[in-house]
């Protein structure tokens, strides 16, 4: 097989240069390769393109014009499927899996190396396929899909099979044997066979959707009778919408066959429309049109919008009656809505400032007020059935993200912030109602997930409650803390191994990296040496002076002096203020303006610098 592959062999993701100068050599270096020399190449470290380029008068550049053809799919995972699911999942069909150089037990990032069936000469068949993989596979990462990407060597090979072949037939649109027929998880393409298209019967039944005009008409009695809709009890919208999602589309329309249809939207001699399963293992029916010209894609709820054409709450109505489906209320569902509601109104109450004003500092400062608003709707939202009184969630990391409107990396750390503040709690297994649990297990098997979502309490609010949160809030804004503090050393330094424990329960015990404690370690003394002979010192006096030689050692110093900035007020009987003009007089301070200092408390008369030993002895190393 042939494609490009790089002469030089890293240990590492090549950065800065080195990354940069490998488009040029690469592109000059195609080979002719079997699958195994592939492997061990790339756990050597080189860097390889799937895909083979030719010169043109004498030129060659690594994008789609000179590129000639491929027999090699890589598709690259960052998030969303470990390693073990991954061998599952790809055992059948692909080559192998290798490791990338960010890889971590933490934190899979691995890529599956398909080999094709056949070679492809057209981009166009390269574009179908990848098109359709990633439909498979939205796991997968959407940025490196492009035919002239390269990708970087690895760690480790896990060799699953090198006699797989991914067959090109299955995802190109113009191949002959393909019928139409919807493949779960598969995409699905126009039928091309104009066989299907030339008598009179097809048109009349085979083709086209036969309840159009009932449902139009919102003809309730006929569609119950061709449907056979049965009653069903929902407890909350949520279980509601998933449940209209999951009904037979094509019985819904009055669609007789699996093969594709001539689209209910526009008018068309081929047929360009058809019905499949979303791939994200809710079971929801999709109908989508292909049609270049009338693209459509939605679930029953958006199909029966455009053909009422109505709003969603009388199409929310509409499919109720037909699929006779009852949204019935527990009294303790309809009892913490109306809590819910008490809490939004307080959230953006004008006296929330007065009634809790540490409170309000802390989670006004960074958009915590309005992240609490967003939970409290999505609590709202997905009340479970049942009689437990507390606010129960179970949502992923990816819906709340989405929710959110920010990244998982943030999501997560927003998460640890209103778990260290009491406002939520993870719950053990044991802690989950029986009722809510068997659902989620039911859940994860159906979806194929390794792991359940973890189950969260929201804190009901109560008076005391509050003002105990604002007394962790003057606390937080005593020891200067911020976001860069919460992360488990950050709450260890200011906080204690206890509440370090507590909001992040994975890393219980964690031992605190040996660099970290060094640069620490001078953090303090360089402080304290600045006071001890000027009385003050300021957060960047401090950093210019501690000394580090290595790339990002700006930003690493930054984030350390964060996280052990509370711990150094409380271990030294210091204070940062801001200064006024009195104070600047008192320490003979020059220059213009008023910014923060670090300083003695006033009711210290003297402090000894600490000696190098005692650093050592420092309780929060032990």
């Amino acid at each position: 097989m042939k494609l490009m592959l790089d002469t030089i062999e890293y240990r590492s993701k090549p950065v800065g240069k080195r990354a940069g100068s490998i488009s040029n050599r690469i592109i000059k270096n195609p080979v002719d390769i079997s699958i195994e020399e592939l492997a061990k190449n790339l756990v050597k470290g080189k860097t390889f393109i799937p895909a083979y380029f030719r010169e043109k008068e004498g030129i060659i550049k690594r994008n789609k014009e000179y590129w000639h053809s491929q027999e090699i799919i890589a598709l690259d995972f960052d998030d969303g499927m470990t390693l073990d699911e991954a061998v599952k999942e790809f055992s059948n069909t692909a080559c192998f899996i290798y490791t990338t150089f960010s890889h971590t037990e933490e934190k899979h990032k691995f890529r599956v190396v398909f080999m094709l069936d056949r070679i492809i000469h057209k981009i166009e068949e390269f574009d179908e396929i990848i098109s359709g993989l990633i439909t498979k596979y939205p796991q997968a990462d959407k940025h490196c899909t492009d035919c002239t990407r390269l990708f970087y060597g690895g760690k480790e090979i896990i060799l699953l099979n090198y006699n797989n072949r991914l067959v090109v037939n299955d995802y190109v649109k113009n191949n002959p044997n393909d019928s139409g027929g919807t493949k779960k998880n598969l995409v699905i393409y126009p039928a091309k066979n104009t066989k299907q298209i030339q008598t009179n019967e097809c048109k009349q039944g085979k083709e086209t959707a036969d309840n159009i005009e009932l449902i139009q008409q919102r003809n309730i009695k006929e569609l119950r009778a061709k449907i056979r809709t049965k009653p069903k009890i929902v407890y909350n919208n949520f279980e509601l919408f998933n449940y209209l999602k999951q009904q037979d589309l094509r019985a819904y329309l009055g669609i007789q066959h699996k093969q594709n249809f001539l689209d209910i939207f526009h008018e068309e001699s081929n047929p360009s429309a058809s019905i499949y399963q979303s791939n994200k293992g809710n079971e929801h029916q999709l109908y989508k049109c292909f049609s270049t010209s009338h693209p459509f894609v939605g679930t029953i709820i958006q199909v029966t919008e455009r053909l009422l054409e109505c709003s969603i709450l009388e199409v929310k109505a509409f499919l109720m009656e037909l699929y006779q489906v009852e949204i019935k209320e527990s009294e303790q569902q309809k009892e913490l809505k109306l809590v819910i509601d008490i809490y939004k109104e307080l959230l953006q109450s004008d006296d929330l400032e007065e009634l809790y004003p540490n409170f309000y500092k802390v989670f006004n400062r960074y958009n915590y007020l309005q992240d609490m608003y967003v939970l409290l709707d999505l609590v709202k939202e997905y009340l479970p059935s049942g009689e437990d009184p507390r606010l129960l969630f179970y949502h992923s990391l990816d819906t709340l993200s989405k929710r959110f409107n920010k990244s998982k990396s943030i999501t997560h750390t927003r998460m640890n912030f209103l778990t260290f503040f009491e406002l939520i709690s993870k719950l053990n297994t044991n802690e989950i109602p029986k009722e809510l649990y068997d659902s989620q297990l039911k859940s994860k098997r159906k979806k194929g997930h390794k792991y359940l979502n973890s189950t969260y309490e929201l804190k009901i609010y109560g008076y005391e409650f509050f003002n105990r949160i604002d007394d962790m809030c003057a606390l937080w804004i005593e020891k200067g803390c911020t976001t860069k503090t919460m992360n488990y050393e950050g709450i260890l330094r200011n906080f204690g191994r206890v509440e370090a424990d507590r909001v992040f329960p994975q890393d219980k015990g964690k031992v605190i990296p040996s660099l970290n404690k060094e640069i620490v370690h001078r953090i303090h003394k360089t402080t304290l040496e600045f006071i001890e002979y000027y009385g003050w010192t300021t957060e960047q006096e401090v950093l210019e002076n501690v000394t580090l030689y290595f790339k990002g050692q700006k930003t690493f110093k930054q984030n350390q002096f964060k996280i052990c900035f509370g711990e150094l007020l409380d271990g030294y009987d210091l204070e940062r203020v801001r200064l006024t003009k009195e104070l600047k007089e008192k320490l003979k301070i020059e220059g213009k303006g008023y910014g923060f200092i670090i300083k003695r408390r006033e009711y210290i008369e003297e402090i000894m610098i600490d000696t190098p030993e005692s650093y050592e002895n420092h309780g929060i190393f032990d």
